[in-house]
């Protein structure tokens, strides 16, 4: 028979297990429900890791966290990451110039960079430009 590596679920930890697997923002955090779930299902080590194609050791990892602090382990935190090379000041500039010179990307390039003194990429400008779309869809309630 196979050996449970976990103790076994409540039905409130199935239950908000399968929904951060389902629903779960990150595909980190969906594996990891998953894996919780495979393993209360009676799955061995071995299985799941077959399944997930993920290492024994992850897999333990993922148990121990489990057990030690529930399904706040599971989930990602926030990371600092890189701060945004346009800040807010840069981005509305960037909308008016783009009032100026609409469809013309390396003109808004170049006149931002020397506005600002900064050295950016184009895919930097894509960005910035996506989103300010993103907001502004999303004031308006629209995706």
């Amino acid at each position: 028979m196979a050996r449970r590596f976990i103790s076994p679920l409540t039905e409130a930890d199935r239950q908000a297990l399968a929904h951060v697997h389902q629903y779960g923002q990150k595909r980190a955090s969906r594996r990891r429900a998953h894996a919780i779930l495979l393993s209360d299902q009676g799955y061995t080590i071995a299985q799941i890791s077959d399944i997930l194609e993920v290492g024994r050791n992850t897999l333990t990892i993922w148990f121990q966290k489990w057990e030690a602090s529930g399904l706040e382990e599971l989930v990602d935190k926030p990371r600092s990451g890189r701060n945004p090379i346009l800040d807010d000041s840069d981005r509305e500039r960037l909308q008016a110039l783009v009032e100026e010179h609409p469809h013309q990307l390396r003109t808004l390039q170049a006149r931002l960079q020397e506005e600002t003194g900064k050295t950016f990429s184009t895919d930097t400008l894509r960005r910035a430009l996506k989103k300010k779309i993103e907001i502004a869809s999303s004031a308006f309630g629209t995706h």
